[in-house]
């Protein structure tokens, strides 16, 4: 049996869970330009170490999108677009499950207002770059983490997870405790790369900037309540050492960041918990400060 897997939104991440699923796919995109493009060439590109394979896809534009019969929808959207996007999801009949795959933690507090009865959140290990409308760059193999966060799994989940080997989706128990140890990454490695312009493992071999890696890491673990943080970013940040994070890829190409909802999340728990955290502060508002030079 061939599953039916819709995703919504055709940025990088988009591209490359359309591009290396084996189900049926089609994808979501924010204009018909692109979702014509698509059409035009049959499909995805991945690239890996220079070899490239072509993946049948379908497109549409998202104002045009008919969510019957499909076995899961992905939604790989940035976080700060999610809200723009909640009247379309609302539309999305009740009984099909939904996949959230966002940076940070903003979009936590929309999925309440959701009527599907399955809602499923994951957190994305691979490292990808958007290339052309068509095509993307598979970066750095990882998985996908994912956990319930309201309902069960259907029967066509697993199927669909299993689809690639090669793309593993493995299963967590606890969301939170999910969610929270990607926010440790994204909120140490990502903005600090996205103000330095560098790669990420410029941050373990560089001794400056690895003493302030270490001092945020202990900031940001000490609100998130989680141990063995500086293991973790490490490990992270040797495993993607020549990858650009995402916020720098952003910064890099004049686009709007995650900032809010990663640094500005942390910075929104401290303070409810009467803590304080200066450096997860003070990088927030530098990568605002850089947003507000480009996006006039």
């Amino acid at each position: 049996m061939t599953y039916r897997v819709g995703i919504i939104g055709a940025g990088a991440l988009g591209l490359l869970y359309a591009g290396l699923l084996r189900t049926n796919v089609t994808l979501y995109t924010r204009t018909k330009e692109q979702a014509d493009i698509i059409t035009k060439k049959g499909g995805i590109t991945v690239v890996v170490d220079g070899v490239k394979t072509h993946t049948d896809v379908h497109a549409t534009p998202i104002t045009e999108a008919d969510f019957t019969a499909m076995d899961l929808i992905i939604i790989t959207v940035k976080s700060y677009q999610l809200e723009d996007l909640m009247d379309t999801l609302t539309r999305i009949p009740t009984n099909t499950p939904l996949l959230f795959l966002q940076n940070g933690i903003a979009h936590l507090a929309l999925l309440p207002n959701l009527p599907q009865k399955n809602i499923l959140l994951g957190t994305c290990e691979h490292g990808a770059g958007k290339i052309d409308a068509t095509t993307v760059v598979w970066r750095g193999a990882g998985q996908t983490n994912w956990a319930v966060y309201r309902g069960e799994p259907n029967e066509a989940l697993y199927p669909i997870m299993m689809s690639n080997p090669a793309f593993p989706f493995l299963q967590q128990a606890d969301f939170k405790e999910m969610v929270y140890n990607k926010l440790l990454a994204n909120a140490v490695i990502n903005p600090l790369t996205a103000v330095l312009g560098v790669q990420n493992g410029a941050l373990i071999h560089n001794e400056s900037w690895n003493e302030l890696l270490v001092k945020l890491t202990r900031e940001v673990a000490d609100i998130l309540g989680l141990e063995n943080a500086l293991e973790k970013v490490t490990a992270i940040c040797k495993a993607t050492s020549a990858n650009f994070s995402s916020m720098a890829t952003d910064v890099r190409e004049k686009r709007k960041t995650e900032i809010a909802s990663i640094s500005g999340a942390v910075v929104k728990l401290a303070q409810e918990q009467g803590k304080v955290a200066p450096i997860s502060e003070t990088l927030y508002g530098l990568v605002k400060g850089l947003e507000g030079e480009y996006l006039q």
